[in-house]
């Protein structure tokens, strides 16, 4: 049940994009041939027309986008029980400090764009498009955190070392895993009331 909840929170920010797409969702002056995309192509050439614009679409990329990566690349080596392993002794220092970063609901990460000067316009771009990461992280960790009973086709591949990682309700790593699913279970509503303003106004 719990999971289910969980993916249907997952699922809002996708809902929210696709409602962006269309006449029902404009973002203060973004079209939808903008918004499109999004989740996988850099902002237009009008968003990157100022240096300092271009200057946040780098910080974006070096803090968030390359470090999301990286997750996902840790989870891509877990093939047998040896990765799995490995996997669970690094996921300390590679995992649990960029999830650290991604906790927090939508109005949470507005503050750390608000931090990054950059007009209004890519600020929410950049907003829009950490939610689909914190999104991409869910798609890994939900079913991680939500196995129970194991066997060697799972994605512990029967590594009890990460299956504690993940689950064990002591562990550190357990725990931030939870709190970044946790931070996660917000609705519809609190996700674009964050894309209201007040918004910076900095421009180059």
């Amino acid at each position: 049940m719990k999971y289910s909840i969980f993916l249907t929170v997952a699922s809002s920010i996708f809902i929210y994009d696709s409602a962006c797409y269309g006449d029902t969702c404009q973002i203060n002056g973004l079209e939808p041939e903008v918004l499109k995309s999004l989740s996988y192509e850099p902002p237009n050439k009008e968003l990157l027309a100022t240096g300092q614009n271009q200057k946040a679409w780098q910080t974006f990329i070096e803090n968030y986008e390359i470090p999301i990566r990286k997750v996902q690349d840790w989870y891509n080596s877990i093939v047998d029980k040896n990765s799995a392993d490995a996997a669970a002794k690094s996921f300390s220092t590679e995992v649990s400090p960029i999830l650290k970063k991604l906790t927090g609901s939508a109005a949470d990460m507005k503050k750390q764009v608000l931090s990054i000067p950059a007009s209004s316009e890519m600020q929410k771009f950049i907003l829009l498009r950490i939610l689909q990461l914190q999104s991409r992280l869910l798609v890994i960790f939900l079913p991680m955190q939500s196995e129970r009973e194991m066997d060697d086709n799972t994605c512990y591949r029967g590594s009890d070392l990460l299956f504690d990682t993940i689950l064990e309700p002591t562990a550190q790593s357990a725990q931030d895993v939870a709190k970044f699913i946790d931070s996660r279970n917000e609705s519809q509503e609190h996700i674009e009331a964050s894309f209201k303003e007040p918004w910076s106004t900095s421009a180059e």
